[in-house]
C-alpha cells in the first residue's frame, strides 16, 4: 500500500489500484471503481480532495441517509409552514406512492430504504413508471367496482325512456319491473381514460422531487436525481361551466336546504371551504354582501375545523346579484340558526356540511340537469366565468375569486373575449348591413309591421 499526504493507494494481484480515502465524518471509503495505473487513482484523489476542500461533500461522500428516513425529517421540519390538509396529503403519498414498493410483478421498484445517495435518474425513471402502471390499473379496477346498482340502472333507463322518475328515493316498482321487461339493461361502468392515475403519480412525483431538492441544498446529494420530462404536470379535461339556466335548474332540484347554496356557488365564485364555513355574521343585513373571513378544514379521519382562507387574498369581500341576495335572505331565515356565529349551511345538528355529504346530495341534481361530470369546484368556476362575460376586468376578477396572482384569474378572461367576438359580430351587421328586400310580389301578403311583432 502506497501512503500518500491525502489518501491511500493499493496495488492488486490482478495489476489494477484501488484508492482510499478518509471523510470528514471519519469514514474510510472507497473509490467506486478501480483504476488501471497508479496515475489514475493519484489523479482521482487529487480530485476527492479539491472537492472536499470546496465543501463539496456530497459530490464525493455517498450519504447513509435513506429516503425513508429523510421524508420523516422533511415532514417535521415543514409541518410549521404546510396547511393541515396539504401536510396530510403529503403524508399519505409518502405512505402510498413514494416510500413502498410499487408496480406489478417483477417491476416492482423500492426507494424507501435505499440511501439518497443511490437515488439515480434511471431509477427514478423506473419508480414513476411503475407508479403510473400501479395507478392506472387501480382506477380500471375502481371503475369496475362503481358499476350502478340495478335501482340505479333502473332509473337511469326510465329517465332515458322518457317515464318520469324520481331522483332519489326507491324506485318504484312498476319502474323496476319495466326496466326487467326490457331486458334489465345495464348501465355501464365509469369510463376510465388512458391518462387515469397520472393526477396521484404526478403529485408523488412532485414531492418526491421537492424533498431531493432540498436534499441538494442541505449537501446530502451531488444533484437531484428527478429528472422525468412531463412527470410533475398532467392534463385535465377542461372544467366547463354551467350556463345560468342550468344553474337555475340545479337549483331546483337540488333539497330546499341546499338551494341558496348552489345560487351563492355558482354567482359568488367562493370556494366550497369557504361557502360552507359562512357564518350570520359574514352576511349583510341583506344578504347583499359576502365577507370571507375563514375556510373549513377536512382531513381525513379527523373532525372539521377552520382556518384561513387559501391566501391573504382570500380574505374579501363579495356582492351578490340582488336576486341571488333575495334567495340568501330567505334561506338564512329557514334554515339557519340565531346568533352571528350560526353556520349559514348547516347539518340538522348544527354542524359544517364536509365535502362527502356535499358531493353526495350533489350528485343526484348534476344527473338532472345532465352534468353527471359537475361538482362544486365547477360552481365557482362558473361564477369566475359569468363575472368575467359581465365586464369584471383581471384585477376585479382577482379579487372576486381570492386569488392571490394573475395566472389563474387569467384562466376566466377568455370569456370575456367570446363575449367580446359576440359584440364584434353585432357591430359588423351595422357596419356592414343586409341588402334591401326586394319589392313583393303583387297579391303576396303585407309584411307583418315591427310593431305588432314587439308586442305579441
Amino acid at each position: 500500500m502506497s501512503r500518500r499526504e491525502f489518501g491511500q493507494l493499493e496495488r492488486l494481484p490482478s495489476g489494477r489500484w484501488r484508492a482510499r480515502f478518509t471523510a470528514p465524518d471519519g469514514r474510510r471509503i472507497r473509490a467506486p471503481r478501480t483504476f488501471a495505473t497508479r496515475r489514475e487513482g493519484a489523479e482521482y484523489l487529487a480530485r476527492v480532495r479539491g472537492e472536499l476542500l470546496a465543501g463539496n461533500v456530497a459530490a464525493v461522500v455517498p450519504t447513509t441517509t435513506t429516503l425513508e428516513d429523510y421524508a420523516r425529517t422533511y415532514l417535521r421540519d415543514a409541518a410549521a409552514t404546510l396547511r393541515p390538509r396539504t401536510l396530510d396529503l403529503y403524508r399519505r403519498l409518502l405512505h402510498r406512492w413514494v416510500l413502498p414498493a410499487v408496480g406489478t410483478g417483477a417491476e416492482r421498484v423500492q426507494l424507501g430504504p435505499l440511501p439518497l445517495s443511490g437515488l439515480t435518474p434511471p431509477l427514478i425513471r423506473q419508480w414513476h413508471a411503475a407508479a403510473l402502471e400501479q395507478a392506472h390499473t387501480g382506477a380500471l379496477e375502481s371503475a369496475e367496482r362503481c358499476r350502478p346498482t340495478p335501482s340505479r340502472a333502473a332509473r337511469a333507463w326510465a329517465r332515458g325512456a322518457g317515464i318520469a322518475v324520481a331522483p332519489t328515493g326507491r324506485v318504484p316498482g312498476a319502474v323496476l319491473a319495466a326496466w326487467r321487461a326490457a331486458g334489465a339493461p345495464e348501465v355501464p361502468a365509469p369510463s376510465v381514460d388512458a391518462s387515469a392515475g397520472r393526477t396521484a403519480t404526478a403529485q408523488a412525483y412532485r414531492l418526491l422531487r421537492t424533498m431531493l431538492a432540498q436534499a441538494e441544498a442541505d449537501g446530502l446529494i451531488r444533484s437531484n436525481p428527478c429528472r422525468v420530462k412531463g412527470a410533475a404536470s398532467v392534463q385535465h379535461p377542461e372544467r366547463l361551466p354551467l350556463t345560468p339556466e342550468q344553474v337555475t335548474a340545479l337549483a331546483g332540484a337540488i333539497r330546499p336546504t341546499y338551494r341558496a347554496a348552489v345560487l351563492v356557488a355558482a354567482w359568488s365564485g367562493l370556494r366550497p371551504g369557504e361557502l360552507f364555513a359562512l357564518r350570520r355574521g359574514d352576511v349583510s343585513a341583506d344578504g347583499a354582501v359576502l365577507t370571507v373571513r375563514r375556510a373549513l378544514v377536512e382531513v381525513p379521519g379527523e373532525p372539521i375545523t377552520y382556518g384561513p382562507p387559501k391566501s391573504d387574498a382570500g380574505r374579501r369581500s363579495v356582492t351578490l346579484p340582488a336576486s341571488v341576495a333575495a334567495v340568501l335572505a330567505e334561506h338564512l331565515e329557514a334554515y339557519s340558526g340565531a346568533g352571528a356565529e350560526a353556520l349559514v349551511f348547516t347539518t340538522r345538528a348544527g354542524g359544517p356540511i364536509g365535502s362527502g355529504e356535499r358531493s353526495r346530495v350533489l350528485r343526484p341534481a348534476r344527473e338532472v340537469i345532465g352534468r353527471p361530470d359537475m361538482t362544486w369546484h365547477h360552481l365557482r368556476h362558473t361564477g369566475a366565468t359569468l363575472a368575467a362575460i359581465a365586464g369584471a376586468t383581471q384585477a376585479e376578477l382577482q379579487a372576486r375569486i381570492g386569488h392571490s396572482s394573475t395566472r389563474a384569474a387569467a384562466i376566466y378572461q377568455h370569456a370575456r373575449s367570446e363575449r367580446d367576438r359576440w359584440i364584434a359580430d353585432q357591430l359588423d351587421q351595422l357596419a356592414a348591413p343586409a341588402p334591401a328586400a326586394p319589392d313583393p310580389e303583387p297579391g303576396s301578403p303585407a309584411p307583418v309591421p315591427l310593431e305588432l311583432l314587439r308586442t305579441a
